[in-house]
């Protein structure tokens, strides 16, 4: 069972990796088109692009259709997710409370548990390596290793936004997915901003799956003329799609297919 949740898991990992946050502070852009494959191969499973703009990040899937846009937190509020399902025309809202208490019960609940990647993933231990002439990043341990090949962050301010987003929308993947806790994922974004670097490949390695998982991810520091009109789309259906609780927008994606597996 935990093998076939970690499958999804790994696909949604690289989804999630590539989905980039709001790296924007008034007036900088950053665009990051995504795509995840099984190990080798040339056919993508799925492709994302991820616009910062204004402050705000906005991730656009095509596997489902459906965009992804974060807001982060603030002093005073949580920041939130609003999730945008373009086949119902609905949108839900998640704040990041909510994933933060998720993420703790579904951690405390893989620690406990016999299988012993579950409980890696609730509290993991890596080897660190970085190559700063190659760029090359690992992070080993004998069951699960990451291998990124990256490239320096146009700028700090922009690097932490990354991984602030990415750290968020990977906690927000585990708990649409019902996937294993992400805490391996977020060891990783702490080593990239460490090292002043942005994944530009990432390929993960688990010793229950015959093949890894690779994601490469394109980093443009411009939105073009297209990225704009796809952000005014955006905050078209910001306005125009009804709002409805998280159930029923899990509910209505369930039916089509999209939800396979959640945790409450």
């Amino acid at each position: 069972m935990f093998a076939a949740r970690l499958s999804v898991a790994l696909v949604a990992l690289t989804t999630m990796v590539m989905i980039p946050t709001e790296i924007a502070v008034a007036g900088e852009e950053l665009r990051i088109e995504t795509d995840v494959y099984l190990g080798d191969e040339t056919e993508s499973l799925s492709h994302n692009i991820t616009l910062f703009d204004s402050g705000t990040v906005y991730d656009f899937s095509e596997q489902p259709e459906q965009i992804a846009v974060f807001r982060s937190p603030t002093a005073s509020h949580p920041g939130r997710f609003i999730l945008l399902d373009l086949e119902s025309k609905q949108r839900t809202e998640v704040t990041t409370k909510q994933i933060s208490g998720l993420m703790k019960k579904l951690t405390l609940w893989a620690s406990s548990q016999e299988d012993p990647l579950l409980r890696f993933s609730a509290n993991p231990s890596f080897e660190e390596t970085f190559d700063e002439e190659s760029g090359t990043l690992r992070l080993e341990s004998e069951s699960w290793k990451y291998r990124v090949a990256t490239v320096p962050a146009e700028n700090e301010n922009a690097l932490a936004q990354y991984r602030e987003f990415t750290d968020w929308y990977t906690q927000l993947n585990s708990m649409m997915h019902g996937n294993p806790p992400p805490k391996p994922r977020l060891e990783l974004n702490a080593a990239l901003q460490s090292h002043g670097v942005v994944p530009v490949e990432i390929r993960r390695t688990v010793d229950t799956q015959a093949t890894s998982v690779r994601a490469t991810h394109l980093f443009t520091w411009r939105l073009s003329r297209e990225d704009h009109s796809r952000l005014e789309e955006a905050r078209r259906y910001l306005t125009n799609f009804k709002k409805v609780d998280n159930e029923r927008f899990l509910a209505s994606r369930a039916q089509g297919g999209v939800v396979r597996g959640q945790s409450r």
